[in-house]
């Protein structure tokens, strides 16, 4: 797979132009952005492994491991997804890469975009069932959440592929790229929008709630975050004429999305692993003793007779 400008990569340019389109040709600029974020996922990878190792120690415990680590899965899926379809990477050459229905609806969307939003939105419900309600997200609840959030994924991409090419997405062999039909690209923008209003429902009804670490800024994190992958990936596929063609435009979009989740996952696990690392005794002391002061042991589900037993789950 060539970054070069090849006689090729020229003659595409040229039939671009000639169709009307101002077509930037892949280059090493579009290599450096899958190295870099590459290279980030490969970091967070090391850094998920330790904390699914460590997954007993209590303050790593109550972020629901399990469920983060697979939220990594997602957004390498986005991330797949998006270097397939956004015009970073020839297409021709793989028939894998030319069933666009494929990396569209299964990579970018569905496995990728749905579920790392939803996990971020469910992640805001378990605080919010946690500290208004004062239930523990646990057991059926947890199970019945998951449930519907992975079924209503896997019913969007079934149905999406059951549907006509012509009416979700297809190979432009001229071009090299994937083509999204319009409608279709509503219909993904409004689930992506759905969720995101989903969430500052949540962030506003639990303005006012008293928490004991930084669950207030895990929760306008995930607010602004989503907001502003929305706003863009609305402007690209809606605004911007075919902004695969554009490097500007598939270059920020690329990074917008996956340094966002990844800030957004920090933002939750940062904290506590860093403490697994470094401070493993004494800030999990330092944890315990705020729950005391703060009187949110119930919360938690912190009993100084159950110690690692606790079975709390925060996603």
């Amino acid at each position: 797979m060539s970054f070069a400008f090849t006689p090729e990569e020229q003659s595409r340019v040229e039939v671009a132009a000639f169709l009307g389109i101002h077509l930037d040709p892949i280059s090493y600029v579009d290599l450096s952005t899958i190295i870099v974020l590459g290279t980030m996922y490969v970091f967070e990878f090391i850094a998920l492994c330790y904390q699914l190792r460590n997954r007993d120690y209590l303050p790593l415990r109550v972020k629901n491991v399990p469920v983060m680590f697979s939220l990594y899965f997602g957004g390498v899926s986005w991330l797949l997804g998006d270097i397939f379809t956004g015009g970073l990477v020839h297409l021709g050459q793989s028939p894998v890469l030319r069933n666009c229905k494929f990396t569209v609806i299964w990579l970018r969307v569905c496995i990728g975009a749905y579920y790392v939003t939803s996990i971020f939105a469910l992640r805001c419900y378990s605080l919010y069932y946690v500290f208004c309600k004062g239930k523990a997200f646990k057991g059926r609840i947890l199970l019945l959440s998951l449930g519907v959030t992975g079924l209503s994924i896997v019913a969007f991409g079934v149905i999406s592929m059951l549907l006509p090419a012509r009416m979700t997405v297809e190979y432009e062999e001229i071009l090299d790229m994937c083509n999204f039909n319009h409608t279709y690209v509503l219909c993904v923008l409004v689930v992506i929008w759905t969720i995101w209003a989903y969430t500052a429902v949540m962030s506003w009804k639990m303005r006012k709630i008293p928490f004991c670490f930084n669950e207030r800024v895990e929760i306008f994190a995930t607010f602004g975050i989503l907001l502003i992958v929305s706003l863009l990936n609305s402007m690209c596929l809606l605004v911007i004429s075919i902004y695969p063609a554009s490097l500007g435009w598939r270059t920020a979009l690329v990074y917008t999305n996956h340094v966002g989740a990844s800030i957004g996952y920090w933002v939750v696990m940062w904290e506590p692993t860093y403490a697994c690392m470094f401070h493993r005794d004494e800030y999990f002391q330092y944890w315990i003793n705020i729950l005391k002061e703060d009187q949110m042991e119930r919360e938690y589900e912190y009993s100084s007779n159950l110690n690692t037993d606790t079975t709390l789950n925060l996603i």
